[in-house]
């Protein structure tokens, strides 16, 4: 089995103000994502501590709505 990370908007350097503003206004924090977020969470889902999670689709996006 394999599971997918849906990392929502993430700051790797494309994006404008404008963009990193707008997708702030979109998230539970008030950020974008920072690679270190789902990167996070793929660390988790790899290690033996995640490895009862399989087949999910996971969103690591700040409760993007």
């Amino acid at each position: 089995m394999a599971n997918v990370v849906d990392p929502g908007p993430t700051d790797t350097g494309w994006m404008s103000a404008d963009q990193r503003a707008e997708f702030s206004r979109w998230t539970v924090g008030d950020r974008v994502g920072q690679p270190e977020d789902c990167a996070n969470l793929v660390r988790f889902l790899g290690s033996a501590e995640g490895g009862w999670v399989n087949g999910q689709r996971l969103h690591s996006n700040g409760g993007l709505r």
